[in-house]
């Protein structure tokens, strides 16, 4: 009995502790989604020194997980965004790459195309998620709760498109021959108000400059290197600041400089202001992809001096809009979620030169294709065919070569000890192993299995060596690869109860739609490819 009245007062206030913890607390008014289209998480820590606004905000006050991964090889922006805004990974959600060649035309399709889209009020159109075949975190969030807005702005349609999912209140994205905001009418046949009104303003005359200059004074920039290195884009003839923006080009060099950003960041606001999200008693999902760190690392590079001066400008953008953001829905009523699409190659020149590793350009399109064709008019010659065997760079005439009694595992080997002949090529990857979780690992099989779509899929991939740049371009840099460089991105969650820290453990994008779902204790499909992340949600 002693036993028992010791015990029985802690067991009390073990129940009691256990209930008041199972209360569930009041949820965020808005949850902001974030995606910075080419994002490597160095970033946040080279540069962290002179931040002294968003990020600096995330960084201090945020979970950072700093061990985030894609975990699938294809690091473009249509399956980035749409791995973030569905949970599930490219060979699921049906877009496994910005683009793929369709088996009976041969012709290319964008992952957002749709003919059926029209323009709205003559501007837009042409695109929607209809090639998205899983739903949301939007949708998920709208099927829980009906009343509340899901909304997405982007500079690229692709980008505001997949992140929204498939049934959102809006998505809109920059026209660069208009400097417009616009949509398609799978989700509107008429602008919003507000929208005309921000079209109307004149933004880019107000708020853009006539040059693109430093934000700091040199000696800042100079601790990276020379601003003109091998290998960036000539903008007016020389890489180096200041960047003059050309008057009848600067509704598209904005995209080339922060400023597109800063427009995208500005439209967010209004959208919170006239849409008064975060504002009207339910929970509501903003989605904001900017899309500018990419097309300035895809010409610069990310040792650039522009990639530098862009994210201390951003920096300073992002912490002017948490402001606003708190100002017009709450301190602490807010959720959110900053990551990436996927990363970037550094310069292959630069790794070169300046780190000394074996990288280097191979043009595709006069390097790699011509020997694609020469090793399919080699292949007609040896099975005595005059069919073609490869076709369009991407699918093999199974049924020419069986005709002949070559069966398609010898034809595979005969196509595979072909390819690894050309110059950059270090593996082939076949439907029959892209589809067979059976197959045998090896080195990136299981990152293109998590990519590949097979009623999208091509009969065979390759995989490029590591540092490699398979490129049309002689200047700057792009990414595609299964190579950490390209799939190691940041993941920051930030807001709503949240306490500073550093998670080591690996994580991937995919985790981050169930997670933000399971915070908000809306329901989600048991089949999405990732988990609840235990830091935020326990």
């Amino acid at each position: 009995m002693r036993t028992s009245r010791r015990i029985l007062p802690t067991t009390a206030l073990l129940l009691i502790c256990v209930t008041l913890l199972a209360q569930p607390a009041q949820k965020p008014k808005l949850v902001l989604f974030i995606s910075i289209d080419q994002m490597r998480p160095d970033y946040l820590e080279r540069f962290a020194i002179e931040y002294t606004g968003g990020f600096k905000k995330l960084l201090k006050e945020g979970i950072v997980f700093k061990n985030a991964d894609l975990n699938y090889a294809s690091s473009q922006t249509g399956p980035g965004h749409a791995a973030l805004g569905t949970g599930s990974y490219p060979g699921r959600n049906g877009i496994p790459s910005n683009e793929w060649i369709d088996r009976a035309t041969g012709k290319q399709v964008y992952c957002v195309q749709d003919s059926t889209a029209g323009p709205v009020e003559g501007e837009g159109g042409g695109v929607s998620p209809r090639n998205l075949v899983v739903t949301s975190l939007g949708d998920w969030l709208k099927s829980a709760s009906p009343q509340s807005k899901v909304i997405t702005a982007s500079a690229k349609d692709r980008a505001a498109i997949l992140m929204g999912g498939r049934h959102p209140d809006y998505a809109f994205w920059y026209d660069r021959n208009t400097g417009h905001m616009v949509t398609s009418d799978y989700y509107t046949h008429q602008l919003p108000d507000y929208v005309k009104a921000f079209n109307a303003s004149g933004w880019i005359e107000k708020n853009v400059p006539d040059a693109w200059t430093k934000l700091l004074p040199d000696s800042v920039y100079t601790r990276l290197g020379p601003d003109e290195m091998e290998g960036e884009l000539k903008w007016n003839g020389s890489s180096a600041f200041p960047h003059t923006f050309q008057p009848d080009k600067k509704k598209e060099q904005i995209l080339t400089s922060t400023y597109g950003d800063l427009l995208i960041l500005d439209f967010a606001k209004e959208v919170l202001r006239a849409e008064k999200l975060g504002q009207r008693g339910v929970t509501d999902l903003l989605c904001v992809s900017l899309s500018c760190t990419d097309y300035i690392g895809h010409s610069f590079g990310p040792n650039s001096h522009e990639i530098y001066d862009h994210l201390l400008r951003l920096d300073r953008g992002l912490g002017e809009f948490f402001s606003y953001l708190e100002e017009e829905v709450g301190a602490g009523n807010v959720l959110v979620a900053l990551s990436a699409d996927h990363a970037v190659l550094e310069l292959p020149e630069h790794l070169a030169q300046v780190q000394h590793k074996a990288a280097k350009r191979i043009s595709f399109d006069n390097e790699v294709a011509p020997k694609i064709q020469e090793l399919d008019r080699s292949l007609q010659r040896e099975i005595g065919i005059d069919e073609s065997i490869i076709r369009w760079n991407a699918f093999l005439n199974y049924a020419a070569a069986a005709k002949v009694g070559v069966d398609s595992l010898r034809l595979e080997r005969k196509i595979r000890d072909g390819l690894l002949k050309i110059d950059g090529v270090v593996d082939v990857y076949f439907r029959r192993e892209l589809t067979n979780r059976n197959t045998p690992n090896r080195p990136y099989l299981r990152h293109f299995q998590r990519s590949y779509y097979p009623p999208r899929g091509e009969d065979f991939l390759f995989r490029g060596c590591e540092y490699c740049l398979f490129t049309s371009w002689p200047t700057g840099t792009s990414h595609g690869s299964p190579y950490r460089y390209d799939t190691h991105v940041p993941m920051v969650f930030w807001g709503k109860g949240l306490r500073s820290l550093e998670v080591s453990r690996e994580t991937y994008t995919v985790d981050i739609a169930p997670t933000i779902a399971k915070f908000l204790r809306i329901s989600y499909p048991a089949n999405v490819d990732g988990v609840p992340l235990r830091e935020i949600v326990r």
